[in-house]
């Protein structure tokens, strides 16, 4: 499993970070984030420059961060153009892609609660339900099970970000943090099994683990080459 710590400004740019999550395959999504992050930066800076008290930029205890900023620079930079590049592919297909995934996911849960552990794949299972919903809607790309099956496969270890914030926006005034929703979705997938087996619904190895770190622990960026444990 992997594991993705957000701050209290990354918080606020949780859209993107599930836009991130959009790419089809691990290292791909590690980097968007990774670039997500350095755009949360960028405009926490870009607020400081213009703001009322610019003194900071004078200040010999700050001369440490003003060369950080200086050194780093050119990486936001590239970052933004890659998160533009993200935001296209999200745009075009992947974002479909990404709500038929979590709408799956949800089905699970829902079965989870009930007690009933439908399976995914089977002729009666969660896929065939989504199928079914699809072709009553018109939704393109989830009435073909086959198509489905992949999307799953390519998703299922991402989907509960996006699960939590639909409940979220369903239920605003809950007082529960969205990590930690996020987290029980999570925890949900990749402990129970469909019924009948013994191989969870989500293995906890293909997915992303979210953890709150506050800012004042400090801005760290895992180096490009090697996205993994992004932090």
């Amino acid at each position: 499993m992997l594991t993705v710590s957000i701050n209290e400004p990354e918080l606020e740019a949780i859209g993107l970070l599930r836009m991130a999550l959009s790419e089809t395959d691990m290292d791909a999504r590690l980097l968007a984030i990774n670039n997500v992050k350095h755009e949360v930066v960028a405009e926490r800076l870009e607020l400081l420059a213009h703001g009322n008290d610019a003194s900071w930029a004078i200040d010999a205890d700050n001369a440490a961060f003003a060369q950080w900023m200086i050194r780093t620079g050119a990486e936001r930079r590239k970052a933004s153009l890659e998160v533009s590049e993200v935001l296209k592919r999200y745009e075009e297909e992947n974002q479909r892609r990404l709500n038929i995934a979590e709408h799956i996911g949800k089905l699970i849960w829902l079965s989870i609660l009930d007690g009933k552990f439908e399976g995914v794949q089977t002729k009666i299972g969660i896929l065939e339900q989504v199928r079914h919903d699809a072709k009553m809607h018109s939704v393109r790309g989830a009435q073909d099970v086959g198509t489905m099956r992949k999307i799953w496969s390519t998703y299922k270890g991402v989907v509960h970000l996006g699960m939590a914030l639909d409940f979220y926006e369903e239920n605003p005034n809950h007082g529960v943090n969205l990590l930690h929703i996020a987290e029980k979705y999570r925890l949900s997938l990749s402990k129970n099994c469909p019924k009948g087996t013994r191989k969870p619904y989500v293995s906890s190895s293909e997915q992303i683990c979210f953890v709150y770190l506050s800012r004042l622990k400090g801005l760290r960026f895992q180096s490009r080459s090697l996205p993994y444990d992004v932090v």
